[in-house]
């Protein structure tokens, strides 16, 4: 399979709840294609929600870092919030 098909597997995997299947096929598609911002997007949902939340943070600032890279530093900006986000509930759960 290539990158993409391993991409659409990954979302149809999560759209059905399977999110640690879904996190591994996101892997495969970035190992194919290791700028693949949409799959470490997608990735960093799954991660959140299989509480991984740094390593959610840690996708979601690398897909920033390629929209920057390609000169999108608008939609790089956006990215800024689901990070903040995750950063704000880490400070949470830490002070439980």
């Amino acid at each position: 399979m290539n990158a993409q098909q391993f991409y659409q597997q990954g979302r149809d995997k999560g759209h059905l709840g399977l999110y640690k299947e879904a996190f591994e096929d996101f892997n495969q598609a970035i190992n194919l294609e290791p700028d693949f911002v949409e799959a470490y997007i997608l990735r960093a949902h799954a991660r959140n929600l299989i509480e991984d939340k740094v390593g959610a943070i840690a996708d979601f600032q690398k897909a920033m870092n390629i929209y920057r890279s390609r000169g999108k530093s608008t939609i790089a900006d956006l990215l800024h919030v689901p990070i903040q986000t995750l950063q704000n509930e880490i400070k949470m759960d830490e002070q439980q």
